[in-house]
């Protein structure tokens, strides 16, 4: 789970009930979502990612921990991140790396299929009691590269909003509270450019993405 309670990882079991998502870690800790609290559910499966993840934005922040948070995620990782690093200095024609890459391909398919299920399972059962839950999938075709805090990440439009849910802090802006978007820096020299999210509630801060590439501009557009 992310953000963790404490240390560097929280580990557990998610269940759905009739009026909400309950996550009990290995330590005891309790997590509570209500459906009616969930503005929205993306279920993120693991395709060039380390990991397959499902992610609720919050109507109302909850209690986690000392802090308030408005976006909670549930994942599990497919390969560890300092295996990747690893397997860059493996020859491509080393048997025992063809074997990982099969076994990491099945493992990938196998969770992407178990996440999928939950989801559906989750679905009902929201349905059943009167609740009514969807999980977006991001579309990752129309997802471009940018910095919306301080590290360049793949942003992907889900269709309610624009996320980055690999990285932390997560990036996830309703579209349907955007007012217009403004580019900035276009110009034939540059090779990349700004764009500004204007909150339909002008009291509110806009949400930048910096340094997206010039290749970016027509498919966002």
């Amino acid at each position: 789970m992310r953000p963790v309670f404490a240390g560097r990882k929280t580990q557990g079991n998610l269940e759905a009930h009739s009026n909400g998502l309950r996550f009990i870690s290995m330590r005891g800790e309790i997590v509570d979502i209500m459906y009616p609290n969930i503005k929205h559910a993306i279920f993120q499966p693991c395709e060039n990612e380390i990991m397959v993840l499902v992610h609720f934005h919050l109507r109302h922040p909850i209690m986690l921990g000392k802090k308030k948070q408005q976006d909670i995620q549930f994942f599990t990782e497919v390969i560890d991140a300092s295996q990747t690093v690893d397997a860059g200095r493996r020859s491509m024609y080393d048997p025992d790396e063809m074997d990982d890459e099969q076994r990491e391909r099945q493992l990938r398919r196998k969770l992407n299929e178990a996440f999928k299920e939950f989801c559906r399972k989750v679905e009902n059962v929201a349905k059943k009691n009167g609740f009514s839950l969807e999980f977006d999938i991001p579309y990752r075709d129309l997802g471009f590269n940018g910095n919306p805090h301080k590290e360049m990440v793949f942003i992907q439009p889900t269709l309610n909003c624009l996320v980055n849910l690999t990285e932390t802090p997560f990036f996830v802006v309703n579209l349907s509270d955007v007012d217009h978007v403004h580019f900035e820096r276009v110009t034939f020299m540059s090779k990349a450019f700004d764009i500004v999210l204007i909150n339909k509630d002008f009291s509110k801060q806009p949400w930048r993405v910096d340094m997206i590439p010039n290749d970016d501009k027509e498919s966002i557009q």
